[in-house]
C-alpha cells in the first residue's frame, strides 16, 4: 500500500524466525516470499528493517484466551512495533521524565539491526534484521554514559546550518555512525513511477578521518540496478544516512551534519547514533 513507502515511518519487511533452540542465527532469517521489495518510486530504501512475520503464534479476536499460528508482514510488523515499545519502555525507565524522539527510534533500531543480504542496506531486507537486545544495550550504554556520543539529538537551523563532533576510536572493531530525522511532509503524489525524491530537508553525514584528509560518506544505492551492493557517496534520497568504518585508524573522527539548500520550517531536529568511539567531547558549533 502507499503507507508503506512513507519516508518517516518504519517499514517491516518479513523473514523466517532467526532463533532456534533457543540460539539466534541470522542464516536463519530467509527471506519470506510474500514480503515485498523496494525500492521505493524516488529511489528511497524499503522496507527499512525485516522481522519475523513466519509461523508466529498470536493471539486471536475470537475470545481472549483463543490464539493460531500466522504468515505474513500482518506479523512481522506487530512483532517489530512491540519490541519497539519495549525499547520506549526501557528508555524511560533509565531517564525518568525523558522520551526518545522518533527519528531516535527508528535510527537505533537501524543502527542495530543485524545485516542481511547484500553487505549495507539492500532493496531486500533494508538495513537488517531487527535486534531489540542490541538496540537495549545501546540505550544502556547511553544510560551509563549520558555525555558520551552514543545517542545524540540536535537541530540544525537556518543560522546553524553545520554540527561538528569529536570522538575517538575505541581501538577494536568497525565504527559505525547513523543519521535520522523526521522530514516534513512534501508535495502528495497521485501518480506512479515519479521518481523525484520526496526529501524536503536534504540533511548530509560525513565522518572526517584524523588528519582531515579521508572523509567517509553514507551508504547510497542505485535503484536503476536495485540488486547491486551498495556504495558510499551523497545520499539525497532518504532520510537516513549511515556511515560505516570497517577498519578505523587511530585518532580523532570529526563526524558532521549539515544541510543542503534552505530548511523548511527554518530548522530540522535530527538523531545520531553512533558506536565504535572510545570518547566524545562537547559538540564544536561552525557558523558559516
Amino acid at each position: 500500500s502507499y503507507q508503506g513507502v512513507s519516508k518517516n515511518i518504519m517499514t517491516v519487511g518479513a523473514v523466517d524466525d532467526a532463533v532456534s533452540g533457543g540460539t539466534r542465527n541470522i542464516n536463519n532469517a530467509t527471506m519470506a516470499p510474500f514480503s515485498s521489495w523496494g525500492p521505493a518510486d524516488d529511489g528511497r530504501i524499503k522496507p527499512d528493517i525485516v522481522a519475523n512475520g513466519v509461523g508466529l503464534y498470536s493471539s486471536t479476536a475470537n475470545g481472549t484466551n483463543t490464539y493460531a499460528t500466522y504468515s505474513g508482514t500482518s506479523m512481522s510488523s506487530p512483532n517489530a512495533a512491540g519490541s519497539a515499545l519495549l525499547l520506549v519502555q526501557y528508555y524511560r525507565s533509565l531517564h525518568p521524565g525523558q522520551d526518545m524522539r522518533s527519528s531516535t527510534l527508528k535510527g537505533l533500531i537501524i543502527h542495530t539491526a543485524d545485516d542481511l543480504g547484500n553487505p549495507g542496506p539492500d532493496y531486500r531486507f533494508g538495513w537488517g534484521l531487527m535486534n531489540t537486545k542490541a538496540a537495549a544495550d545501546h540505550i544502556k550504554a547511553h544510560a551509563d554514559a549520558p555525555e558520551s556520543l552514543n545517542i545524540v539529538e540536535d537541530q540544525l537551523t537556518t543560522a546553524q546550518p553545520l554540527r561538528s563532533y569529536t570522538t575517538a576510536w575505541s581501538g577494536s572493531g568497525p565504527m559505525r555512525v547513523t543519521l535520522c530525522w523526521t522530514d516534513p511532509p512534501g508535495t502528495a503524489r497521485n501518480a506512479l513511477n515519479v521518481t523525484t525524491p520526496a526529501l524536503v530537508n536534504d540533511l548530509d553525514l560525513r565522518v572526517i578521518a584524523p588528519g582531515g584528509t579521508v572523509t567517509h560518506f553514507p551508504y547510497i544505492l542505485d535503484p536503476q540496478n536495485p540488486d547491486n551492493n551498495a556504495t558510499t557517496g551523497d545520499n539525497f534520497r532518504d532520510n537516513v544516512e549511515q556511515v560505516y568504518i570497517p577498519a578505523p585508524t587511530a585518532g580523532q573522527y570529526t563526524i558532521q551534519v549539515s544541510r543542503k539548500g534552505t530548511l523548511t520550517n527554518n530548522q530540522q531536529h535530527f538523531s545520531l547514533v553512533v558506536s565504535g568511539q572510545a570518547q566524545s567531547v562537547s559538540p564544536v558549533l561552525n557558523d558559516f
